[in-house]
């Protein structure tokens, strides 16, 4: 009898996981076919919580298991908030599965959950130590700082981090240094004045400076191209095929899904006038992804 219940118990418990990590690779909190953002929401929320509080350690282990950013970001922010329930002999491997997931997501999510840690009021000591590490092995930190700069200004006060002069100076008292030696805070300095000082920094700060100054959105976007991102120059790809603009960027290259959902967004004469493009980038795309998850798919469309 024991034998048969304990069968029984095991075979739910992986029944649970295969349903929760089902849900981590396809669940991404918006909107769905059948359900609103909010239903969406709460489903997954809870779905969240009832493995974190039946299967703590196998919950941590999801984050190496491939899944999605939303539900990663998640599980991350869930046990951080509950480090003190984690049994001692798991402590390390938990931490480490977090810092490395944290590093993993890209920069806009990873900040976002720093920035999320402080709005939810979590503040224990190894969120203070995820956030310094992942602050600390930032190679790119001043770049960052620029872009994120109310996120990283929110997150170093409520985590008490001690930052290096210029960076705090730049973050805090911005005025207080005449000229930065760190170049991108120069350029960040003199773009209140200076046109040309725009084009060295990052996309969305830029944009703000160039309305600023009145620069035309035309002329803005062919000149700070070397300073978008990937999916940055994805996302105005629309504007610039409106205003007979180009901006470079092989479409080959994007994730198959950001792919996807940016052909499905244009309308029918759009995909209809760049087919030739479209297509050979969606081809290249999808032999791009099946090269890197190989399987034999048959006939598909």
């Amino acid at each position: 009898m024991d034998a048969q219940w304990s069968q029984q118990v095991s075979q739910i418990e992986r029944q649970d996981l295969v349903m929760f990590i089902n849900a981590c690779l396809s669940c991404t909190g918006q909107r769905e076919f059948y359900s609103d953002n909010y239903g969406t929401g709460v489903s997954i929320n809870f779905l969240h919580d009832y493995i974190l509080g039946n299967y703590r350690l196998l919950y941590a282990r999801t984050l190496a298991a491939g899944i999605n950013h939303f539900n990663r970001a998640e599980i991350i922010l869930k046990l951080l908030a509950t480090g003190r329930d984690t049994p001692t002999e798991h402590r390390q491997e938990e931490g480490a599965l977090i810092a490395a997931a944290l590093n993993e997501l890209p920069p806009q999510r990873a900040w976002k959950v720093l920035a999320e840690i402080r709005r939810r009021g979590i503040n224990n000591r190894r969120s203070r130590a995820i956030t310094r590490h992942y602050i600390q092995s930032r190679r790119n930190l001043s770049f960052q700082a620029v872009k994120y700069r109310s996120k990283l200004r929110a997150v170093a006060i409520h985590n008490h981090l001690k930052l290096e002069t210029e960076l705090a100076a730049f973050l805090f008292e911005p005025t207080k240094i005449k000229a930065y030696q760190t170049e991108i805070f120069e350029y960040f300095r003199k773009a209140k004045y200076d046109r040309e000082a725009i084009y060295a920094l990052p996309l969305t700060v830029a944009e703000g400076f160039a309305a600023q100054h009145g620069i035309k959105r035309e002329i803005f976007l062919s000149r700070i191209q070397e300073q978008m991102t990937p999916g940055e120059k994805l996302r105005l790809q629309k504007t610039a095929y409106r205003e007979k603009q180009e901006i470079s960027l092989d479409l080959g290259q994007m994730p198959l899904t950001k792919l996807a959902l940016y052909v499905l967004s244009l309308s029918r004469t759009e995909r209809g006038d760049r087919f030739p493009i479209l297509n050979t980038a969606l081809d290249t795309a999808a032999r791009k992804t099946l090269h890197h998850s190989p399987m034999h798919l048959g006939r598909v469309a």
